[in-house]
């Protein structure tokens, strides 16, 4: 792949945390307890303290699909 395709992959792929609610539809609250219970994982993290994470977009629709309604 070259640069341009490896771009245009990770613009139709990976999602920031805003997004990836919006997928899940659940609140910060919510999204942060699936993330630290290990239901839903970052597809990548970058940072120490202050950590960047994307999302990849066909899980989150996958457990969007399957998560229990309340």
């Amino acid at each position: 792949m070259n640069n341009q395709e490896i771009k245009q992959w990770i613009e139709e792929n990976l999602v920031m945390q805003d997004t990836a609610r919006k997928i899940t539809g659940q609140s910060v609250t919510g999204f942060n307890q699936s993330v630290a219970t290990g239901k839903i994982m970052p597809f990548v993290e970058f940072g120490e303290g202050r950590k960047t994470r994307l999302y990849l977009r066909a899980g989150l629709e996958e457990y969007a699909k399957n998560k229990r309604i309340r």
